[in-house]
């Protein structure tokens, strides 16, 4: 019998991330409107026939739309997402483009459940699984940085921000030719740089317009937050912590929240600095409009360049290509 519920505490999966194994097994609800009040039926349970039913209407390319499970089974969920992607990498009939966009809507859901959601430390972890696989996905692929652009999100949230800035440190790792396990670690530290934003108010995050120099302290303090939050997870590599602590340090200093200047600064977070300020300037907000990004770059080369390590910063424009 279908049991339903009106609790706050579900959320919204994409049926086609799940897979045919019938390990991890979890409830599954469906959204419904009963006389203007939202209600969760259950569609399916972790019971092995309801998995067959499951199945079914997967293969039966029905709208998969509505579809939501309990947030202690998100970690659950990730499991077979992450699967299910491995599985889409691998396949040499689908388009680059089409990968990409699969393992992008993944990390996005990902980064999104932590940042708005308080989603637990061990949902974030599946990110490092995330980005294994588009380091597999990218370096069997010649694209650049214009290929990029067109999976991104284009609006500013701190979620899609986040993982915009790894893949532009991912591709960045590729371009300069580093080692696999370079790649996938510059391309996980741009993805967690902002965790510390976790930590902040979002009415401060999200305001509309400047912010107040008190305002402006807090927003400061998310780089050390964010390097403590990675640093008592554990298990994750120094570079990771310092993209973190250090991207918003400035190459001949003045940045925070150490001041410290050029090589002091870690080679990932130098490399993390050019693309979140690349990201944060071509990505539309409620109070300004994206600019192109020969301008942004015009911008960085001219009045920005103490900011920068300048061999990362022109390495970074030479690679663009077209997107120019």
């Amino acid at each position: 019998m279908n049991q339903t519920a009106t609790d706050t505490s579900y959320r919204k999966i994409n049926l086609e991330f799940l897979n045919n194994s019938e390990d991890d097994p979890f409830d599954i609800f469906y959204k419904t409107r009963s006389y203007g009040t939202i209600k969760y039926v259950r569609f399916a349970t972790s019971k092995p026939e309801h998995h067959e039913k499951v199945v079914r209407l997967l293969e039966s390319g029905d709208p998969l739309e509505d579809f939501y499970i309990q947030e202690e089974d998100l970690f659950k969920y990730y499991r077979h997402a992450t699967t299910t992607l491995r599985t889409i990498v691998a396949n040499p009939e689908i388009s680059f483009e089409k990968k990409a966009r699969k393992v992008y809507e993944i990390s996005k859901n990902i980064m999104k459940e932590f940042f708005e959601n308080n989603a637990s430390e061990k949902v974030l972890r599946t990110s490092d699984e995330v980005m294994e696989i588009m380091e597999e996905c990218f370096q069997d692929t010649d694209v650049g940085f214009y290929g990029i652009s067109k999976i991104t999100n284009k609006d500013y949230y701190t979620y899609t921000h986040s993982v915009n800035v790894g893949l532009y440190c991912l591709t960045y790792g590729v371009k300069i030719n580093m080692g696999h396990d370079e790649v996938r670690t510059l391309g996980l530290g741009g993805m967690l740089h902002d965790v510390g934003k976790s930590k902040i108010s979002n009415s401060i995050l999200n305001k509309k317009g400047l912010l107040t120099p008190k305002e402006f302290q807090i927003v400061k303090n998310h780089a050390p937050l964010g390097g403590d939050i990675l640093h008592e997870m554990n298990c994750y590599a120094q570079s990771v912590i310092d993209m973190a602590n250090q991207h918003h340090e400035k190459y001949k200093g003045g940045g925070y929240p150490l001041g410290i200047v050029g090589e002091e600064i870690s080679y990932f977070a130098r490399i993390c600095k050019v693309m979140d300020v690349y990201d944060a300037l071509t990505t539309r907000r409620s109070y300004k409009k994206a600019m192109s990004p020969f301008d942004t770059l015009t911008l960085m080369k001219k009045q920005m360049a103490y900011e920068f390590d300048a061999k990362i910063l022109d390495d970074f424009i030479r690679y663009m290509g077209p997107e120019l």
